[in-house]
């Protein structure tokens, strides 16, 4: 990371400009010991509004802000820490590794923030973090003034309004967007949740807006049933593989076969389902039958309460409030035999990265963002920079032990595991998956050693499981939730031990979730060491490379000393970060034009809330000129009501563009065999929907305030429903990929021939 940070790579910042101010907070703290808490806390009020570009005034405010740390926290900020404040009160994002105090970070830089005037956001990993921060840093902000609340789930409507009102939220972004999207549904300014975005200090920036950030965040209400779909369930149930459909050698594609179409045929009573008046019918069987053949329980998702709950690849933990679309979800549920979730039309979405290119300011910081500072510098124009450690890091990190399959890989790592116990190493495995987690543990159970595992299914318990990960022998299994948030601090005889081992099955598909898993072992100077077992049968290999060769030189147990075949798992990496690269930019691109169209819209419907003036001028536009309705409607007794009816057919509206551009965006990509650019064409097509949108919108606030009547007082009097409830959630992709994305592969696949090379690419 060093020689990245000297070598000035794109995306990276030098922090050492910063040293002066960081020696002048360090001089001038010294002067606050004398003083007793009133004056302390006397000094701190009149140190309000602060110019923070000016470096006397920065390192004066933080001087204070250091010695309160000292005396309402317990903890003095050490000179690395300050260098991270000033850095990301100068707007840069930091690198600090794991342990070094991002927490104490994030409280010098949003109470900086917030006596400036500024409205501050802490964007946390998760919900639990956001309100044991917010009650940890109270007393700093409360010194300064400054009023500080967590928004997490179960909040009412009342109580998540005050707590945006204060000086410092903590949050998810996810609850910041779900709270946004609520917003857009009101009929009262009044009812307004989250006030204008200002300023966001993200926590684990590099999650929230690289891991997350396309991932769209969707409020929807009722939705019509289908009963087509639970009866296609169950008779593609009864359907078994090689006899009604086949799935692929890598499990991740499956398609019926001449007997299951003519089993889905007799049982629909049609005679060609294929036949354009039954795609929708077709498609629901291609759903079901996904979600019987290819979706694994404790790998795709978990079942908890009764309930399908699916599994953040990213971070090994339940995605709260996140399902498939298209149906997927409801037939992962009628497999489980489950209470089917209710059908659901969404009324609006938006992405992550929406949610935080809303922000005036953006600040953060994270254990790997210098991996993701060129990502950062393109999507976002921020600089990275890379603080150095409190202490010298004499973690040693080994090189990779490659196997030639996944058995072989995991004896040897449970041999490991093993040795380091039975030495009192404390030692945290890092797998993919809840499944692989719960094997890894059976397996080290057979050579005696017993695991505390850690995953999805007992997330609650993250804190406690990760507090004793690093006494003495103890042997910690986990998804990569274990690579965020909570420190692992080593019990004494650990220390003596060798500190904290820690050991990853096969590598993830980005770089730097294969950091911060390391990141849990040698925090603040202690020992430590990493290692990653590695297979050819890895994910990371098989989904993205398909190897015509072998190894020439293999050990007796199964251990790959082939330097090539090293090279090749590497690159395979870089094949599936160049992956989620491309799919991130493809994404973005495709909802550049809906981003502005939604700005557009909600720009009209603010004002429609908040312009008294804004109601004629719509009416303007709903009649023709020479009407005498709009005068009719602007009289203050029905003024409300037509506002209402407004704003109405404008969600309405806006509902129907969005199920449109879904509908045009599956079939986009056959543009490419007409030599047309399906982006561009994508974005026509937009464009001119959106256009048709705010017409339709007007005639149908014309047509139904023209019927009527007199009496009418409320949106039921004039025969119009909203939905009776409304929730949020995420949509995950699906794990197989879109249509598109298995047309591609199959052209790709026919034009390389039958002949294929040492290595190539799925």
């Amino acid at each position: 990371m060093l020689v990245r940070r000297f070598r000035q790579e794109p995306g990276t910042a030098d922090l050492r400009r910063f040293a002066p101010v960081v020696e002048a907070v360090l001089r001038e703290r010294a002067a606050f010991r004398a003083l007793d808490d009133e004056a302390l806390t006397g000094r701190a009020r009149r140190t309000a509004r602060p110019d923070l570009a000016d470096d006397g005034d920065l390192a004066g405010w933080l001087a204070v802000a250091s010695e309160v740390a000292r005396r309402r926290l317990g903890m003095e900020p050490f000179e690395v820490q300050l260098l991270a404040a000033v850095s990301m009160l100068r707007g840069r994002v930091v690198d600090m590794e794991t342990g070094e105090g991002k927490t104490l970070v994030g409280f010098l830089v949003a109470a900086g923030l917030a006596v400036t005037g500024r409205r501050v956001h802490v964007l946390s990993a998760n919900d639990y973090l956001a309100g044991r921060d917010a009650q940890a840093g109270s007393p700093l902000f409360t010194a300064f003034g400054l009023s500080c609340a967590a928004v997490v789930d179960g909040m009412d409507h009342a109580d998540r309004r005050a707590a945006y009102r204060s000086d410092v939220v903590y949050a998810t972004v996810h609850q910041v967007g779900f709270d946004l999207l609520r917003d857009r549904q009101r009929f009262e300014d009044a009812q307004r949740l989250v006030p204008d975005l200002d300023a966001a200090v993200i926590d684990e920036i590099d999650a929230v807006l690289l891991d997350d950030a396309m991932v769209p965040l969707v409020i929807a209400g009722d939705g019509e049933p289908r009963p087509e779909e639970a009866s296609l369930a169950a008779v593609v149930a009864a359907m078994t593989a090689g006899v009604d459909y086949e799935v692929d050698g890598e499990r991740r594609n499956v398609s019926f076969n001449e007997a299951g179409i003519a089993a889905l045929e007799e049982h629909l009573g049609v005679d060609d389902l294929y036949a354009e008046d039954h795609v929708g019918l077709l498609t629901a069987a291609h759903v079901a039958l996904h979600a019987h053949a290819l979706m694994e329980c404790d790998v795709h998702y978990i079942v908890a309460e009764g309930q399908v709950r699916l599994v953040n690849d990213a971070r090994g933990r339940v995605a709260d409030r996140q399902r498939w679309p298209d149906g997927l979800h409801a037939a992962i549920e009628r497999k489980e035999g489950l209470e089917v979730t209710a059908p659901a039309e969404v009324l609006d979405q938006m992405l992550v990265e929406t949610v935080a290119r809303g922000y005036r300011v953006i600040t953060g910081m994270s254990g790997t963002a210098l991996d993701a500072s060129e990502r950062l510098a393109e999507d976002l124009d921020l600089r990275t920079g890379a603080i150095p450690t409190n202490r010298p890091g004499i973690r040693v990190d080994e090189p990779d032990r490659l196997y030639l399959t996944a058995e072989r890989r995991d004896a040897a790592a449970a041999d490991r595991v093993r040795a380091a116990h039975a030495a009192g190493q404390p030692v945290l495995i890092g797998t993919a998956s809840v499944a692989d987690s719960e094997r890894f543990a059976v397996l080290l159970a057979d050579r005696g050693v017993e695991a505390v595992v850690l995953n999805a299914k007992n997330d609650a318990a993250e804190a406690g499981i990760i507090a004793r990960a690093g006494e003495h022998a103890a042997v910690t299994v986990s998804t990569q939730m274990a690579g965020r948030g909570v420190d692992i601090r080593l019990a004494p005889g650990a220390v003596a031990a060798g500190g904290l081992l820690v050991l990853g099955l096969g590598r993830y598909d980005s770089a730097r979730l294969d950091h911060q898993l390391r990141g849990r072992a040698g925090r603040q100077g202690d020992p430590g060491r990493s290692v990653y077992y590695t297979s050819l049968d890895d994910d990371v290999v098989t989904e993205h490379l398909v190897i015509n060769m072998d190894p020439r030189t293999v050990d007796a147990d199964g251990r790959v000393r082939d330097k090539r075949f090293r090279r090749i798992y590497e690159h395979a990496q870089r094949v599936a970060e160049g992956k989620l690269l491309q799919l991130h930019r493809t994404t973005r691109r495709y909802h550049t034009a809906t981003d502005q169209h939604r700005r557009l819209l909600l720009d009209t419907r603010e004002r429609l809330l908040t312009d008294p003036a804004a109601l004629e001028d719509h009416l303007a536009h709903v009649w023709t000129a020479g009407s005498d309705q709009p005068h009719r409607w602007t009289r203050p007794a029905r003024r409300r009501l037509a506002t209402e009816v407004a704003l109405y057919h404008l969600d309405r509206a806006w509902t129907r563009h969005l199920q449109v551009l879904a509908e045009v965006r599956e079939g986009i990509h056959l543009r490419v065999l007409g030599r047309q650019d399906p982006l561009e064409e994508f974005n026509l097509i937009a464009t001119d929907d959106f256009r048709a949108l705010a017409r339709a919108a007007a005639a149908a606030t014309r047509h139904t305030l023209d019927a009527a009547s007199e009496h009418a007082t409320t949106l039921a009097d004039l025969g119009l429903r909203r939905p009776s409830s409304t929730w949020t959630y995420m949509v995950a992709d699906n794990p197989f990929g879109s249509e598109a994305d298995r047309f591609f592969e199959y052209i790709g696949q026919a034009l390389r021939g039958s002949q294929p090379p040492a290595i190539s690419y799925t």
